[in-house]
């Protein structure tokens, strides 16, 4: 009989083992293999989802009651498509959403279909606005509703649910027409429609204000784990299915056998929103169009898909003023991204426009290449979404108009002058580099969540909107500067040259109105959120501890692991043989592992998820010094290390299995 081995031991070299070379944690003495990386990787994604959705789930905001007025004109603007929730306060924004959860439940039967009750709704909408990042100027809570709304008046316009304007009139209820109903969109069941609001108003839960192209670019932990595909999507599915089983709706996902269908179709509605896969699904929809025999399931999500889809980038059909804020406020999230890329070195995935031309180019661009084509293509499915067609077709016609009057302009004399320098983007950036780190912290790179020095000074922007929109003194105090939209928080009116944009040496055009900055002086003044008195946070466990003061969570965390690391390793270092791998502890090993660890410096700052620094400290603010793997092992993300080649199957199965 072989020698025993450690169940813990053997479980785990089998769990990270390759197939092929059965190379695992235990591994060759010399390096460390890629799926070691991978399981730290995976580990601290995971560690930092479920810190984060438990954190805000403590700190979220009770419900606010609505007086009589401002619910009925809430209730009027959701049933108008001229809607435009950039223009309310948060508790408003929040309010939207409740309510059109509202008027879904006056179809007869529904909460008793879902099992659902609308206080369990009104809870998981505060959680979930909690998680989106109110600093990104576009995929904010305001989008999200505003994409929810998309998704109410398609379904409302196709037939499949009540108007808003229901909840007017007490105790009334309302049951579907199927002969009335547009026949595709007739075939979703009451559960189907309760899964897609869920998908419409998570969509974007947790974006970082950065795109799936950075993630893969900068080898963040989401692009390890989800291995480049669809990053942000996948991101985005996990952290839904988290807040939902923290708001007594995780029975939805866990039943028998409808739990695994529910599952499928907010998976496949919120991956779809991924424009990396736009012309799949439009192949795909071309197909059940042209009469393709596909599955029950799969023509429901189809349809589903179609319809986050059209809400998604539903922006061109909206009035044409309403659509103008929307790639406003796009241009100047992008021109925050590019910032920040310049910084890391990084490959430029995103181009701002550079000049009023450039914007509606850009926009007449998209309309002819995804919007335009989408509403065309779904509208001959779903025969209602006609009509939003014809909007985006108007407002395509008058951004070629306004383009080539703004040509004009541009080509006349007297404009010369008054250009930016060519390259300048026309959207001032709402973010420094710095203020990225408030983000989800495995969406940003290893080598930039932990930086030695800061090259920009740190400037905490607020996790909530504020009212108002103020511009930040640099050097000596400034008044306030309108932004070009009034309902717009994202540029200046006339954007100057600025070094944090062109981070190189040298002079600086003569066309600046403002002195020459250098980089470690005083930054030009920059668009902040004024807010009231921040929101105090509860410390969290691990930072009320005394030995825990100094140090992050997320670092201790990780201390632990590598210590447990080191231990494995040095215990059951994997020694050649012909026949079968033995784990015996090598005499060096053990005197290694006798070592005491290294103590974590207190300069590592303070935890991403607990206040032990000031209260105003974003939820999801990172610590500049946190380290995301241990400390006696180099980072797996560092811009020299190369990528995992051979993760194991097994980790992707628990990973799929833990998301689900």
């Amino acid at each position: 009989m072989g020698r025993r081995r450690s169940v813990d031991i053997g479980g785990l070299a089998l769990a990270l083992s390759d197939e092929n070379t059965g190379h695992g944690w235990g591994g060759w003495e010399e390096t460390d293999c890629g799926e070691t990386r991978y399981a730290e990787v995976l580990i601290d994604v995971r560690a930092h989802t479920e810190t984060m959705v438990s954190q805000e789930c403590e700190h979220a905001q009770c419900f606010v009651e609505l007086d009589r007025s401002t619910r009925e004109r809430l209730i009027h603007s959701l049933s108008s498509w001229h809607f435009e929730p950039h223009k309310l306060p948060e508790e408003e924004v929040i309010a939207c959403s409740y309510i059109l959860f509202e008027a879904l439940y006056r179809i007869e039967n529904m909460q008793e279909t879902v099992s659902v009750s609308l206080n369990s709704v009104a809870k998981f909408l505060q959680h979930l606005c909690q998680l989106y990042r109110q600093v990104n100027t576009y995929h904010n809570f305001q989008h999200a509703l505003d994409v929810f709304q998309a998704v109410y008046y398609f379904l409302y316009s196709s037939g499949a649910v009540p108007p808003v304007t229901i909840l007017l009139e007490d105790g009334r209820t309302w049951k579907r027409d199927r002969e009335n109903c547009d026949p595709l969109v007739s075939i979703l069941t009451d559960e189907d429609l309760f899964a897609l609001y869920i998908a419409a108003v998570g969509h974007d839960v947790g974006h970082p204000g950065l795109n799936n192209a950075f993630m893969k670019n900068a080898k963040t932990p989401l692009a390890v784990v989800y291995d480049d595909k669809s990053v942000l999507e996948q991101m985005h599915y996990s952290l839904i299915l988290q807040i939902m089983r923290h708001n007594d709706l995780g029975f939805l996902l866990d039943r028998p056998c409808h739990g695994q269908l529910f599952r499928k179709l907010l998976l496949g509605t919120v991956l779809a929103t991924d424009m990396g896969v736009h012309f799949d699904f439009m192949a795909e929809f071309r197909r059940l169009l042209n009469g393709a025999d596909f599955p029950d399931l799969k023509r429901r999500i189809l349809v589903c898909q179609a319809l986050i889809k059209c809400a998604d980038i539903s922006n061109p059909s909206r009035p044409y003023l309403v659509s103008q804020h929307w790639a406003t406020a796009l241009e100047s999230e992008w021109s925050s991204q590019l910032l920040l890329e310049k910084h890391l070195q990084l490959p430029q995935s995103v181009k701002p426009s550079d000049s009023r031309v450039g914007e509606a180019n850009s926009q007449i661009w998209f309309n002819n290449t995804f919007a335009g084509p989408l509403f065309d293509l779904v509208a001959e499915g779903i025969p209602p979404l006609e009509q939003f067609a014809c909007q985006a077709r108007e407002n395509l016609a008058l951004w070629k108009s306004r383009a080539a009057e703004l040509a004009a302009e541009q080509d006349a004399p007297s404009s010369a002058s008054s250009q930016a320098p060519v390259g300048t983007p026309l959207s001032w950036p709402s973010q420094a580099p710095n203020d990225f780190l408030t983000a989800f912290p495995p969406a940003l790179p290893e080598s930039f969540r932990a930086p030695d020095e800061l090259p920009y000074p740190m400037c905490y922007h607020h996790h909530h909107r504020g009212s108002s929109i103020a511009l930040a003194p640099s050097t000596s105090s400034s008044s306030s500067t309108p932004s070009q939209y009034e309902s717009c928080e994202s540029s200046l009116p006339s954007p100057t040259f600025s070094p944090i944009l062109e981070p190189t040496s040298g002079p600086h055009p003569p066309s600046s109105p403002s002195p020459p900055l250098s980089m470690s002086g005083s930054l030009p003044p920059r668009l902040e959120l004024s807010t009231a008195t921040p929101h105090p946070r509860a410390p969290s466990v691990a930072s009320t501890a005394h030995s825990a003061s100094a140090a992050s969570v997320f670092s201790i965390t990780n201390d632990a692991t590598a210590a447990i690391r080191a231990a494995y390793k040095a215990s059951v270092r994997k020694k050649k043989s012909f026949h079968r791998s033995s784990w015996n502890p090598s005499p060096t090993a053990v005197s290694a592992l006798a070592q005491p660890l290294p103590s974590v410096p207190s300069a590592l700052g303070r935890s991403p998820v607990s206040p032990a620094g000031s209260a105003g400290d974003s939820p999801m603010s990172l610590s500049a010094g946190s380290p995301s793997t241990g400390t006696l092992t180099p980072s797996p993300l560092t811009p020299e290390a190369t990528g995992a080649q051979g993760r194991p199957t097994l980790l992707k199965a628990a990973l799929v299995s833990a998301s689900s």
